[in-house]
Parts: C-alpha cells; structure tokens; sequence
C-alpha cells in the first residue's frame, strides 16, 4: 500500500472516530447505573548491581472462576470477563448521572460527608497482568467491551450502615479477613480510580475486601495545582476513613496503597492515626507508597510516627518517572519518589525501581507491571524483608540500607 492510500485509510479512520464521539474513558451515557455496561538530600546512589540469577517467585495468581473471592467469572454468550467487586468511600459531590462512568464527578462534597457503596468492575477473560484494558482506535474499538475491556458496569450507593455491614461480612467470608484500600493520585476520574482498583485487586490475586478511597481530583492535568488544593482538603476524612475501617471492618489485617499525589494524604492520615494511638499495637500491616509526589523534607518529619501506625512500610521510587520530575520543576524540592536523590530514612523500606521497564511517562509502574505487582504480592502473602524477595539487591546511603529493584 502506497503512501498516500495509507494516509486516506488512517484519515478515515479519524473521522469515523470523531464522528462516533469516542470520548476518552468514558462509559457510554445510556448505561443504568446499576446495570451491566453494554459492549460497549543526598549524593546520588550507587548504579544498580547486575541483575540476579535467582529464580523468580510464582506469579500473583490471578482469580480461578467463580471460587475466587471478589471476582465472579462469567461464561455464556457473549460474556467472557470476569467481575470484581470494590466497596468505594469518597468525598466527591455525585454528579447527577446515572450512568456509572459519570455518577461522582470533580467537584468537592461541600458539606464534607463521605458517600459510601459498591461498585462491579469487569476483567476480561484474556487480561493481562499489570494492563488496564481500554477500547482503542488501533483496534477498531469504538465503544467498551466487558468481554475485551476493563469496564466500571456498575455503581450501587449505600448507607454508611449497610456499607460496614457488608464489608465486614465480605471480610469474614475471606481466607486471610483481610482488606485492602487504595488512594490514587492526580488526575484520576473516579472511574478510572475504579479501574486500577479493580485490577489491582485481580492481579494480586486478593482474597479480602479491596476498598477504593477516592478523593475529587479534577481528572485533568491542567487541573494539578487544584488537585494539590483538594488532596489537602481530603486528608482529615481520609484519616477518619482508615480508623473506621480498622475497627468496623473486623479484618484480622488491612494493606494501604497509595499513589502519587493520593501519598500526601495517606502519609499525613498516618501520621495523626500515630499520633492519636501511640502505644496500641499498629492498625495497619503493610503499606506500599508508590511513587509518592511528596516533598522530602516534609516527608522526613512525617515518617518517624509512622511505624506506631503500620507494620510495614515500603517505599517505591523510580528515576524514569517523568510526571515526578514535573513536580520536581514545580515545586523546586526534590521529591520522595525521585530516586535520583533517594529518599531514605529508618524503619522504611526504600526501593529503588528504576530498573522497571516503566514505558511512557513511568509514573504508574506500581500497577503497570508484573514484576512490582509480584513484590507486592509477595509482601502481602508471605511478609518477607526485602533481603528475601527476588530481585532486591541492597544498596547503603550514609550507612543506611535501601534497596535496588533489578528483577
């Protein structure tokens, strides 16, 4: 095919997408919400060591059909995917739609209550791990699929009653009666909040409660600094959030996972929660930071309480993440989740991974790739130090140990 036909067919192809108003991550606004969506400061460190010749731990297993907890996988017909249920708090002012995609938008709860319930999100049946699914254009895909796509099929508002009722039977009912909660960071849709969620949930292979925290970020890049504004806002419900979960949850255990900018909140609420029950036994067993936008001078003050608050803390930075770097720009500070500068400090377990294949602009690798998901599951499961998790080579600053992910 000569040039210029190619250049015809791909501008066909434009068109037709314009025309179909494809807009990006959107859920088609005739979904019903409560129906299925339709087919829709220091030097610089070491260079990492080479990598090692161990071999690799299994794989997170992903959920084996209708006896995985949380996931419910559906055959028959056209549907292939399977179905994850997240229970979601957030602080978002509901937008008036009823379509699942668009039901809380950007905009702050005014009154500062928490809205609470459950949310179905489908996993296809051939997803890849660490992948968020989407239509695209490449492939001709015009409108979302459950059977080809991560999907957010429904939204199902609850009291706060009914909500802890529920989680706490969906914790009972699990294995290890656990949870976890995710925090995102800038620019997330609450959507698109669901969807990582959800895959997070699946590609760790999680048996407990996964909980979605999702705060009013704008969802736009150009919106950061009103982002950086609301995160703030957020913090003190955020805070009240955790501690009611660790009690009327009645998990034996609960993991935290924070993103981004979703990090300033989380290490703030854990720094008051420390605070407020110093002396009790943590209310937190593992929490992962990932690529935390948090400046590390402020970060240092926070941490030392940290420890009162959770059993374990890591800590994820890379030197590819452009979107840090950004913020790097912004701000004039280095940041935690720069690994240029690593950020180390007692009782938490740095991880230097850049060596991830981090692909684009690097800033959400935690969830984009088998390898961090496969540390993090082994975190979860097994509660190794880094000094025994496949790939962890240690590295010293200022006669502190960090550690270089080169899986």
């Amino acid at each position: 095919m000569n040039l210029s036909v190619r250049l015809r067919v791909i501008a066909l192809l434009v068109s037709v997408f314009l025309l179909l108003g494809c807009a990006r991550h959107r859920a088609p606004t005739s979904s019903p919400i409560h129906a299925k969506a339709s087919h829709p400061t220091a030097a610089a460190p070491p260079p990492p060591p080479p990598p090692s010749t161990e071999a690799p731990p299994p794989p997170p297993p992903p959920p084996a059909g209708a006896e995985a907890d949380g996931a419910t996988m559906k055959d028959g017909g056209s549907e292939n995917y399977a179905v994850v249920k997240v229970f979601y708090a957030t602080d978002r002012q509901p937008a008036g739609n009823s379509a699942p995609g668009n039901f809380y938008g950007g905009d702050r709860q005014l009154d500062e209550t928490l809205h609470f319930g459950t949310l179905d999100v489908s996993i296809p049946r051939d997803h890849r791990m660490g992948h968020i699914e989407r239509p695209s254009i490449w492939k001709l895909e015009f409108r979302q699929d459950p059977d080809k796509h991560v999907v957010l099929l429904s939204v199902l508002p609850k009291s706060e009653q009914e909500f802890y009722t529920e989680l706490a039977n969906k914790v009972q009912s699990s294995a290890n009666k656990d949870a976890f909660v995710f925090i995102h960071g800038f620019d997330n849709t609450f959507e698109q909040a669901a969807w990582r969620t959800a895959q997070l949930s699946y590609d760790l292979g999680f048996q407990g409660a996964p909980i979605m925290y999702s705060w009013p970020s704008k969802g736009k890049l150009a919106e950061y600094t009103a982002d950086e504004a609301t995160i703030d806002w957020a913090t003190p419900h955020l805070e009240k959030f955790l501690e009611t979960v660790a009690v009327q949850s009645h998990a034996t255990t609960v993991h935290l996972i924070a993103h981004s900018m979703g990090n300033r909140a989380l290490t703030r609420a854990l720094f008051a929660i420390a605070e407020k029950h110093a002396g009790v036994p943590p209310m937190f067993k593992h929490v992962f930071l990932a690529a935390p936008d948090i400046d590390v001078g402020v970060f240092r003050q926070l941490a030392a309480t940290f420890p009162s608050a959770a059993s374990d803390i890591t800590l994820y930075a890379s030197s590819r993440d452009e979107a840090i770097e950004a913020s790097e720009r912004i701000h004039q500070y280095d940041r935690v989740g720069d690994s240029t500068h690593i950020c180390v400090v007692p009782r938490i377990d740095t991880v230097d991974a850049s060596a991830v294949d981090t692909g684009l602009i690097g800033h959400a690798y935690f969830g984009d790739r088998r390898s961090i998901l496969s540390d993090m599951f082994e975190v979860m499961q097994t509660s190794s130090p880094p000094s025994r998790r496949f790939g962890m080579h240690a590295a010293t600053l200022q006669q502190m140990t960090y550690w270089v992910f080169n899986p």
